[in-house]
């Protein structure tokens, strides 16, 4: 019986799944710490790119483990694929689509952080 080898592009679903799960536990904390006026309201603007850039760069960092090369251009889609999933999951709770300047910077920023990862990925090894 041979062992099947599993498909890289899992290693993106998964890393987008997980950063999901790390973008709402950072969102949380963001909201208890506004909530304890630990934060000023004004911080909203700074703690949300910062939210979404980490987020992009656990997302590489997970979903590119798997990949040989072109770490940097998988860490991309893995960034565009957390933007994505998390616009559209914020569309669907808000019940309206709406594309923006503001989502295509997110859109880049996010891509952008997702090289970044797959570079330190890349040079981890």
């Amino acid at each position: 019986m041979t062992r099947t080898k599993k498909s890289p592009y899992f290693g993106i679903l998964i890393g987008v799944i997980a950063s999901m799960l790390l973008s709402l536990l950072l969102v949380a904390l963001a909201a208890l710490l506004l909530q304890k006026q630990t934060l000023g309201f004004e911080s909203v603007y700074i703690v949300n790119p910062v939210i979404k850039s980490l987020c992009a760069i656990a997302a590489a960092l997970i979903g590119t483990r798997r990949f040989e090369k072109l770490r940097w251009l998988w860490g991309a889609a893995c960034g565009v694929g957390y933007i994505a999933v998390t616009t559209l999951l914020f569309a669907l709770l808000s019940g309206e689509i709406s594309l923006s300047a503001a989502n295509l910077a997110d859109l880049a920023m996010c891509a952008f952080a997702g090289m970044i990862g797959g570079i330190i990925r890349s040079l981890s090894k």
